[in-house]
């Protein structure tokens, strides 16, 4: 699947790609988030995540950014660059696919998840205003995927509250429940 879109008069591109590997996934996929510029308004640049099947959510995960600003000499640049972070892409995808077989078997108690989502509010994962919608995902999944009493279902509970706004800082919102999450399961 691959999504293309420009803006401002053409002057902007993003486009998402997803990624096929060898490892065959049921419910994810590695995904490419590319953006450009031609007015000079942002850098090119390439992030990494995930996109959920069941529920379109799309989590990305910034830790490998690749972003270069249009000055004399990109296109001399480009190619290394690029070859560079193909490389780092691949190490955070490795990562990327241990955190989520991490989430899926660690399961939670509702207190525990009532716990998560208000310590996620604390340190600014989400604001108050997100806490009901959270938490109605949590209790009443609309997707049977996430039915599941486990960090991965509580995850997406944030991502499916998150992804509704602004597609600029989608990357941003839905990288933040990594890190309690990523407590909660041992990964930090």
């Amino acid at each position: 699947m691959q999504a293309h879109s420009l803006t401002h008069d053409g002057h902007r591109y993003f486009g998402l790609m997803e990624i096929t590997s060898r490892k065959t996934r049921d419910d994810y996929c590695w995904v490419l988030g590319l953006r450009n510029s031609h007015d000079k308004t942002f850098p090119a640049g390439i992030v990494a995540g995930a996109s959920v099947f069941v529920c379109d959510n799309l989590s990305f995960s910034g830790d490998i950014k690749f972003a270069r600003k249009h000055t004399r000499f990109i296109n001399r640049d480009l190619p290394q660059l690029v070859e560079r972070s193909i490389g780092l892409l691949m190490a955070k995808w490795h990562d990327q696919d241990k955190r989520i077989s991490a989430y899926k078997r660690f399961e939670i108690q509702e207190r525990d998840a009532h716990d998560l989502v208000v310590r996620a509010c604390d340190v600014g994962v989400c604001s108050n205003r997100l806490i009901p919608a959270v938490l109605h995902e949590w209790r009443e999944p609309r997707h049977d995927a996430f039915e599941a009493r486990n960090v991965w279902s509580l995850f997406n509970s944030f991502t499916e509250a998150l992804k509704d706004g602004n597609l600029n800082e989608l990357p941003k919102r839905t990288e933040a429940p990594h890190g309690l999450l990523d407590v909660a399961v041992g990964l930090n």
